[in-house]
C-alpha cells in the first residue's frame, strides 16, 4: 500500500507529524474574526477546529475544509452573530443544514462564508445509538465525549483557537497519526454496530494514507452481526458515496482488497432477483476474487499513468477529470467478472434481456448515466477488443469500425484488456504474486497494438468527418434518399478508414465506380 503524498521521516519511514501547525494568513484572519465576535457578544465560548483540517495540518498538508465546534452555543446562534458582524444591516448570510443521517449529519450545522471561505459551525455533542438505526440521539457534549464519538482517533483531534494548541482528548490521536495506525476511539465492535458506515470510512482512510488497521478492527468486522448491521442500517446511496471517494482517491485497489477481505462485496453490489447465479453471497465472493485481482493489476497500471502522462502514447487527463476517469474505470474493473450476465425485465407485455452490470451501476452503486454508460461501453466491448488484439493480422477496417463504435472508451477498454489477460494467464491462482514483469508482457503487447492503430490512423476513427454527407451522396447518385442512403454513408466511412489521406474527389470517383453495386444491394 502506498501512502498519500505527505512528508515521511527518512529514518522511521513513518509520517512526519507536528503539533506546532502552520496557520496561514487567511486562516488566522478567520480565527481572529470568530474570537472577536465571541468577545463582542460577551461569550465564554471555546472555539475549536475539528476533524480533517487538524489531521491534515499535523501532516504538513493544507486543507480548505474548516469545521468549527463550539462548547456552549449552537452553530446557528453563533452564525447569526457572525453574520451581523460581517454584514451589518444586511439580511442574514448564513444557512443551516438540518440533521440528515444519509449525509452523516446527525446535528444541524450552520454554514457561511467568512473572508471568502465557507466554514461550518456546530456544537460539541455526544451520541447514543438505538439497536436498529445508525441515526443517534444527540446531546450536548464535552470535548472528550465529542472526540470519543468520532470514527477514528486520527480524526478526533481539535485545534483550540482560543489557546492556539492541538488537543487530543482520546490520548491516542497524535501517536496513531505518527505511527500510521487506524484505530477507533472506543471499542471497535460497538463502534461499528452503532454506525456500520464507519467500516467503510475505516477502509477509506487506511487506503488514503497507507496506514495500518489494528487487529482489533479486523477481528470486530469479522464478528457475526456486523455485515447484517451494514445491510440493515446503511443505505446503498450512502455506501455508494463512500465508495466513490475511495475509488477516486489514493490506492483504490487497496480499498477493493479490504472489501474482499471483509466479504462486504455482497453489500456493495446488488444484483437483480431474476439473475439466479448471483443471488448467493458465496457466488458473489467467488466472482469478486477476480474483481480484486483485476483491480490490483489496474492499480499498478494507474500508478504508471500518473507517473507518465503519455503512457501508451496517450495524453491522460489531469485533476478532477482524472479522478472521475479513475473512479469509473475501477467500477468497471469490479464488474468485469459479471460482464456477460443478463437478467429478464418486463417492458410492456414482453420480457427483455438487460445487462446486469448496468443494473448494478445504477441501482446499487447509484452512479449517474454518464458513469453507467462508461462501464457499459467498456464491458460490452472488452472481449471483442481482446479478440482483435490477438488476431494474427491487423485488420484495419475491422478495427476502424470497432473504434467508431467504442469512441473515447477505447483507452480504458485497453487498460481493462491488459488486466483481464494478465489475470487469465498468470494471476487466477489465489497465491499468485502480481509480478510487474508479467503484467509488462501484456502492456507491451497492447502498446504495439495501439501503435499499429496510430500508424493505420484508426485510433481516432470515431472522430472522422465524412468527406461526403447525405446531401452530397444524393446529388452524386441522383437519388432522393431512402434506405440506400444509410448503406452509402456506411461505405463512405469504410473508404475513409482504408484511405485516411484520400480526398473528396478520390472518394467521389470511388463511389461512382461502385454505384450499381451499392444501389442494387
Amino acid at each position: 500500500m502506498e501512502p498519500l503524498n505527505m512528508s515521511i521521516d527518512e529514518d522511521t519511514g513513518k509520517p512526519e507529524v507536528t503539533t506546532d501547525i502552520n496557520i496561514t494568513g487567511e486562516e488566522e484572519k478567520i480565527f481572529d474574526t470568530l474570537l472577536e465576535v465571541a468577545k463582542l457578544n460577551s461569550l465564554n465560548t471555546t472555539i475549536r477546529v475539528n476533524g480533517g483540517w487538524v489531521r491534515d495540518k499535523m501532516l504538513h498538508k493544507d486543507s480548505k475544509d474548516i469545521d468549527f465546534a463550539l462548547d456552549d452555543i449552537s452553530g446557528a446562534e453563533f452564525a447569526g452573530m457572525l453574520s451581523k458582524h460581517l454584514y451589518p444591516g444586511e439580511k442574514e448570510k448564513f444557512g443551516v443544514i438540518k440533521a440528515n443521517s444519509e449525509k452523516s449529519k446527525h446535528l444541524e450545522t450552520a454554514t457561511l462564508k467568512v473572508h471568502g471561505q465557507f466554514i461550518d459551525l456546530v456544537n460539541l455533542r455526544c451520541e447514543e445509538y438505538a439497536d436498529d438505526s445508525r441515526v443517534p440521539e444527540i446531546k450536548i457534549g464535552t470535548p472528550l465525549q465529542d472526540a470519543l464519538r468520532r470514527d477514528l482517533t486520527i480524526n478526533s483531534m481539535f485545534y483550540n483557537i482560543n489557546e492556539k494548541k492541538i488537543e487530543d482528548f482520546t490520548e491516542k490521536g497524535i501517536d496513531d497519526l505518527r505511527e500510521g495506525i487506524i484505530r477507533t476511539p472506543l471499542e471497535p465492535l460497538q463502534t461499528f454496530l452503532d454506525d456500520p458506515l464507519r467500516i467503510l470510512r475505516t477502509i477509506r482512510f487506511a487506503t488514503r494514507f497507507g496506514f495500518k488497521i489494528v487487529d482489533d478492527i479486523h477481528e470486530a468486522i469479522a464478528q457475526p452481526g456486523i455485515k447484517e448491521a451494514l445491510a440493515k442500517k446503511v443505505t446503498f446511496e450512502r455506501i455508494g458515496r463512500e465508495t466513490d471517494l475511495m475509488l477516486s482517491g489514493e490506492n483504490p485497489e487497496d480499498s477493493i482488497e479490504y472489501f474482499h477481505r471483509y466479504q462486504i462485496f455482497s453489500h456493495l453490489l446488488k444484483f437483480p432477483s431474476t439473475c439466479e447465479p448471483l443471488q448467493s453471497e458465496e457466488a458473489v465472493n467467488e466472482y469478486t476474487f477476480e474483481s480484486l485481482k483485476i483491480c490490483k493489476i489496474l492499480g499498478k497500471l494507474f500508478k504508471e499513468i500518473k507517473a507518465n502522462t503519455s503512457f501508451m502514447g496517450i495524453e491522460w487527463l489531469q485533476g478532477d477529470q482524472l479522478k472521475e476517469f479513475q473512479r469509473n474505470l475501477f467500477y468497471s474493473a469490479i464488474l468485469v467478472p459479471f460482464r456477460s450476465y443478463e437478467y429478464s425485465i418486463k417492458k410492456g407485455k414482453k420480457l427483455k434481456q438487460e445487462k446486469v452490470h448496468s443494473y448494478v451501476m445504477y441501482e446499487s452503486l447509484k452512479q449517474p448515466n454518464k458513469s453507467k454508460n462508461f462501464a457499459a461501453g467498456c464491458l460490452d466491448n472488452l472481449d471483442r477488443l481482446i479478440e482483435l488484439a490477438n488476431q494474427e493480422h491487423f485488420n484495419t477496417l475491422e478495427i476502424g469500425l470497432f473504434v467508431k463504435q467504442l469512441g473515447d472508451l477505447v483507452h480504458p477498454t485497453i487498460l481493462l484488456a491488459i488486466c483481464l489477460e494478465s489475470f487469465g494467464m498468470y494471476f487466477h491462482d489465489p497465491e499468485a504474486e502480481l509480478e510487474k514483469e508479467k503484467i509488462d508482457e501484456f502492456v507491451e503487447k497492447y502498446q504495439q497494438f495501439y501503435a499499429k492503430m496510430i500508424e493505420a490512423k484508426v485510433n481516432n476513427a470515431h472522430k472522422i468527418k465524412p468527406l461526403l454527407n447525405g446531401k452530397d451522396l444524393m446529388t452524386l447518385y441522383h437519388i432522393k434518399g431512402g434506405a440506400v442512403l444509410k448503406i452509402l454513408v456506411e461505405e463512405v466511412f469504410k473508404w475513409q478508414i482504408l484511405n485516411p489521406d484520400g480526398t473528396k474527389d478520390d472518394l467521389s470517383e470511388y463511389m461512382l465506380s461502385k454505384k450499381d453495386e451499392f444501389i442494387n444491394r
